[in-house]
């Protein structure tokens, strides 16, 4: 895979319209800071990318951080890195359907969200099954279509700010916290937010597939947090100013609400249409990464090698976790909400940021020795900043994530445990073949 189809994968991963899913109630929990969530996330996401591109470097393999760490810190440490990440994986892809299934519902009202959501899982699943080049093809002309709907969104707020008649002239007072109070909020959507990047780290799931991946992966994981980063801002920026600070009716489809504020009913039938696509494609990719990194792990035999660790005999697809994933969106998403699905993502996902960042340390300033003033800003400084945001924002997610991740984390510590016959000894798992 080039560099070019690399980045259209990674930000189709992240999708350009994956800011709406969460807007209303990120707005809400931020104290209607959103742009600035978004510029704080950003900075760690960045730091973060910066420190997954220093490990393909090393290890240029498609375990992600599952790899990453197993090899730079301890094979421990991989393992229970990979059991997060499932989590985090694992309800990426509802956080999108739901979404869609919420807004199909709103506008019509007679299918069931959840009757929505088997219906697009059970297509995704189909293609995945088929195989990635399809839909790597048609992501093209979705994250296109994406970034046109975003032109318009972007001109019609321009419009309604600058517009007289309309709203108030711009102003930078939402990006800055006038008492501790919104500062804590700010944090609080910081650790909500963090979920939009999420689908940078899943460029290095197609490692084994790309063109010169230790050159070309860490310049794609940059580019990709960079134009996503600004994106994000500018919408969140933006769209708080056109909206003047109005309070939604629904934070689940606030989105839709804001769409017809800016253009009417035609231009929220527009951002549907689009959505759908997009997120659908995106629901795609997801799935397709998770169960990739379900393939890696059933290879190492870490979960069950005879339903994850096999590819299609004519497609060549880890079938086995593209049907497991898709039944475990289905029933998942029809029981828990928006804001409660993207605490989940986020309590895995910084666990296992935080872990890359350490992985850098481990490899290049504690194993090769690479402590010159230079070198320790780039292998210590650095990724000690990301080991320390991502715990930061860990701390302040809703408490229910941080119980149900506890509760997963203590479960993979319990199957290692017995599987290591209390940490006494390696199991005969491919991960722990040291470098």
């Amino acid at each position: 895979m080039t560099q070019g189809k690399q980045i259209i994968f990674g930000v189709s991963l992240m999708a350009p319209v994956a800011i709406f899913g969460t807007y209303g109630v990120a707005t809400e929990i931020s104290d209607g800071m959103l742009p600035t969530a978004y510029l704080i996330a950003f900075l760690v996401m960045l730091i973060t990318a910066y420190s997954y591109g220093r490990m393909v470097k090393v290890l240029p393999t498609s375990g992600s951080a599952y790899g990453y760490v197993q090899k730079a810190v301890h094979p421990y440490a991989g393992f229970l890195v990979g059991w997060t990440l499932l989590l985090d994986y694992a309800f990426v892809p509802m956080l999108s359907v739901l979404f869609l299934g919420l807004a199909l519902h709103d506008m019509l009202p007679a299918v069931p969200s959840v009757g929505w959501v088997a219906v697009l899982v059970a297509f995704s699943t189909l293609l995945n099954i088929r195989g990635m080049q399809t839909t790597i093809k048609v992501n093209r002309v979705i994250v296109g279509l994406q970034f046109l709907l975003i032109a318009v969104f972007l001109g019609l707020c321009a419009y309604k700010i600058l517009h007289p008649a309309l709203s108030a002239p711009p102003s930078s007072a939402p990006l800055f916290p006038n008492h501790s109070g919104v500062l804590h909020s700010v944090i609080a959507g910081t650790a909500l937010v963090c979920q939009s990047f999420l689908g940078f780290d899943a460029v290095t799931t197609i490692t084994d597939e790309s063109v010169e991946p230790q050159r070309t992966i860490p310049r794609t994981l940059i580019i990709v947090t960079v134009l996503m980063g600004a994106l994000y801002f500018f919408i969140a920026y933006l769209g708080g100013l056109a909206f003047r600070g109005g309070s939604f009716s629904s934070t689940d489809t606030a989105a839709l609400e804001l769409m017809n504020f800016l253009g009417g009913a035609a231009f929220e039938n527009l951002f549907m249409v689009v959505s759908a696509a997009s997120i659908f494609v995106l629901v795609v990719s997801q799935q397709a990464g998770i169960s990739r990194l379900l393939f890696v792990m059933g290879q190492d035999r870490v979960v069950p090698q005879r339903l994850f660790g096999h590819l299609h005999k004519r497609h060549m697809t880890p079938v086995g976790g593209i049907i497991f994933i898709g039944i475990f969106t289905v029933v998942v998403s029809s029981l828990v909400d928006l804001v409660t699905l993207a605490s989940f993502i986020n309590f895995g996902a910084f666990i296992a940021f935080a872990f890359v960042n350490i992985s850098v340390i481990a490899h290049y300033y504690v194993r090769t020795g690479q402590r010159s003033v230079r070198t320790t800003l780039m292998y210590f400084l650095i990724p000690l900043a990301g080991v320390v945001c991502n715990l930061w924002l860990l701390a302040n997610l809703k408490s229910q994530a941080l119980i149900v991740g506890g509760a997963w984390v203590a479960a993979g510590l319990a199957y290692l445990a017995v599987k290591t016959r209390m940490f006494r000894q390696m199991p005969n798992w491919g991960i722990f073949d040291h470098v």
